[in-house]
């Protein structure tokens, strides 16, 4: 009768202490959506800030990216670099947020759907991002060979694994808010990606076009700010109201670069 007694108790402790469990895998820590979901979210809003990111001058020549023989078999043509991407004067990749002007005590649920950032072609896709903190980011492996993923935070934990072939993947979190986190491959030292970490989902990446829309904001004045890994950073305060798309642009320039 002691000894079920006393395993009964051992299996109590084990079970509380998370023994006999699979600790195994990809994942690092569990997302805060559930504790998220108990926390009244600050209601979204009907306005929009939208605008252009420009170039003036001559813009920064792409130069062809120098691989290794796997990776140049991966592509049709001599991949180029990216991280001066300007089409027509328009900027790309430019990464625009919200830096001030919500509501005092915000609060907004950490999104349930994992952003995704790829390694296909020995080149990260995409190169320029934003995501919640706490939300997933999934990284994922297209290639068919290693690839290795190596973020630099500042704030945030860092971490320095690797993705051994086509389909496997990591799936990571960053808690705290960093505008940006570079994120690199010590296997390929030329891929290079990055990511804007924020406590709200007021932000967004330029297009080809060099286009933004940031939706769902309360009305009010904020100050917006812009982030690019070359041309470097610009700040605007924008007042907009219930329902209405304030325009705001930003402009880089040959002579400021």
């Amino acid at each position: 009768m002691r000894f079920f007694a006393l395993a009964f108790v051992a299996t109590l402790f084990l079970t509380a202490c998370g023994g006999g469990g699979d600790s195994a895998g990809t994942t690092e820590d569990a997302s805060p959506a559930e504790s998220a979901a108990e926390t009244a979210s600050t209601p979204m809003g009907t306005a929009s800030i939208s605008g252009i990111i420009s170039y003036s001058g001559e813009a920064p020549a792409r130069t062809p990216v120098r691989m290794k023989p796997e990776c140049m078999d991966q592509h049709d043509d001599t991949p180029m670099s990216e991280d001066a991407l300007v089409n027509e004067g328009a900027v790309q990749n430019a990464f625009v947020y919200v830096v001030a002007g919500l509501p005092d005590g915000y609060s907004y649920a950490t999104p349930s759907d994992a952003v995704v950032l790829d390694q296909v072609g020995c080149m990260y896709t995409p190169r320029v991002f934003g995501m919640q903190a706490g939300q997933t980011l999934r990284i994922t492996n297209s290639d068919p060979f290693q690839h290795n993923v190596h973020p630099f935070p500042e704030a945030n934990r860092s971490f320095n694994e690797s993705t051994p072939g086509q389909g496997d993947f990591l799936e990571k979190t960053f808690r705290v808010p960093e505008v940006m986190i570079s994120v690199k491959c010590d296997v390929h030292v030329w891929m290079q990606a990055y990511v804007g970490v924020m406590d709200h989902p007021y932000f967004a990446a330029s297009a080809s076009d060099g286009s933004f829309t940031i939706s769902g904001l309360p009305a009010g004045t904020y100050t917006v700010g812009v982030w690019h890994e070359q041309f470097g950073t610009q700040e605007a305060e924008v007042t907009v109201e219930d329902g209405q798309t304030a325009a705001t642009d930003f402009g880089y320039s040959a002579e400021s670069s």
